[in-house]
């Protein structure tokens, strides 16, 4: 076995161009089998920034005017191959395509990420591994290419042989690409932060001039920021990120509704309290302007959480355990939707694939759990970076309704820590059979 890590060692470029092309096969031929539906508030922002030149009227429903709902750089990259390729079945395959890319480069990034922050690059490759049974393309929205992003972000400011230290060209390109970061996903934040302080604090130079490289990048950040928030002041009537909070823990916490997403949308609990499917709370939308109706949305949750308290600590567990282990809901042919039409066949096989999806998330959380013991009673220091990160950045998530979606921005953690507990596995293996 020692002859094999080794032999992953001296490989792992080999192995890192393995993974990239399994990734981008395993992504086609899932294609093909079972196309991926393209989503719909991105689309529909995209359609309306190539047909008004405005970044507004996200829903499906109806015309609501200049919006703050989603983050803008992905529907900006989505209209941009709208007016590339015109033709929406065109602009499908190639955001299909740049998903199935992102995808194989994140594959192909894990060992190398590894080495960088562990030390060794066969976690990472055994990260690689399980990172084909639990990816899949998400065309619709942008969590393909956050995911690779963090990881880029990851190795470039990393001060690998740089004195503990990253230099002013690297704290200028990781602004950058942090505030590129923060207009396709503002939580990332929650992982980037973090990051940031955990390369300052292991430098143990806590001297004040040790501070320059880390504020210039989030000074870097800070005008993305800063200047998408201005946009909103200007278009909505104030100085915020997004307007999509209220409207969804409206949607996730009410008297009908489940644990996640797909059972709520399957109960009609969705379709009638998000204005992306209810063409009246569009209405009030429209009427009310986002802010007001983010405000009043939130206020309205509150309201509903302080008068099902029981209800809603029951919703929240549920959301918990669905966050690390997600959902595998088998929907029977005999299910309506909406009381109106059953399942249809593709919906049968697109259940089935979120089951094998679901099922490869549950095996990394469980083997990733004695890798966070490992790696902690090895003292590597990485680890409280993994377990900050892992204990701030879900808890937005454990009060909205439960997607598997949610979870891929942290899931590289969890498969580099279930790829060192495998790796050290193999290493026990090892010994035990040379004391034999």
């Amino acid at each position: 076995m020692s002859k094999f890590l080794a032999f992953l060692r001296v490989h792992h470029a080999d192995a890192a161009i393995l993974l990239f092309l399994a990734a981008g096969c395993i992504g086609i031929a899932s294609q093909i089998m079972l196309p991926v539906m393209p989503g719909a508030e991105m689309i529909k922002l995209a359609e309306n920034l190539v047909a008004h030149g405005a970044y507004a009227n996200p829903f499906g429903t109806l015309a609501t005017g200049p919006t703050a709902v989603n983050p803008p750089l992905y529907p900006w990259l989505l209209s941009i191959l709208f007016r590339i390729f015109r033709l929406p079945a065109y602009v499908y395959v190639a955001s299909i395509m740049l998903a199935t890319l992102a995808n194989a480069f994140t594959a192909s990034l894990l060992p190398r990420l590894s080495q960088t922050i562990l030390g060794d690059c066969v976690p990472g490759v055994f990260a690689g591994i399980f990172w084909l049974a639990a990816m899949q393309s998400i065309p619709g929205w942008d969590t393909n290419l956050s995911v690779l992003g963090i990881l880029v972000f990851c190795l470039i400011t990393h001060p690998t042989g740089m004195a503990g230290r990253f230099p002013l060209r690297a704290a200028i390109l990781g602004g950058v690409l942090a505030g590129i970061l923060f207009l396709l996903n503002p939580s990332v934040i929650l992982i980037i932060v973090p990051w940031i302080a955990f390369l300052w604090w292991s430098a143990g130079n806590f001297k004040l001039r040790s501070l320059r490289e880390p504020l210039i990048l989030l000074g870097i950040w800070g005008l993305f920021w800063f200047g998408w928030s201005l946009r909103n002041y200007v278009e909505l009537g104030a100085f915020v990120v997004r307007t999509n909070l209220g409207m969804t823990l409206y949607a996730s916490n009410n008297d009908c509704a489940g644990s996640t997403l797909i059972r709520d949308e399957f109960n009609n609990c969705y379709q009638s309290h998000h204005p992306n499917a209810s063409v009246d709370e569009a209405r009030i939308l429209a009427s009310m302007g986002e802010v007001r109706y983010d405000r009043a949305r939130v206020a309205d949750t509150k309201a509903w959480v302080l008068s099902h308290p029981m209800r809603f600590a029951s919703l929240t567990l549920d959301r918990f355990v669905e966050f690390w282990f997600p959902a595998a809901d088998w929907i029977p042919p005999t299910k309506k939707f909406q009381n109106a039409f059953s399942i249809p066949h593709y919906a049968q096989k697109w259940s089935r694939q979120q089951m094998r999806i679901a099922y490869g998330v549950w095996a990394i959380t469980a083997l990733s759990i004695p890798g966070f013991i490992l790696l902690a009673m090895r003292r590597q220091g990485v680890v409280l970076y993994f377990l900050v990160v892992l204990s701030i950045y879900p808890l937005m998530y454990y009060v909205v309704v439960a997607d598997v979606r949610y979870r891929y921005p942290v899931l590289w953690i969890s498969l580099l820590a279930a790829g060192y507990f495998v790796t050290e596995l193999l290493k026990g293996r090892q010994r035990d059979r040379v004391v034999a």
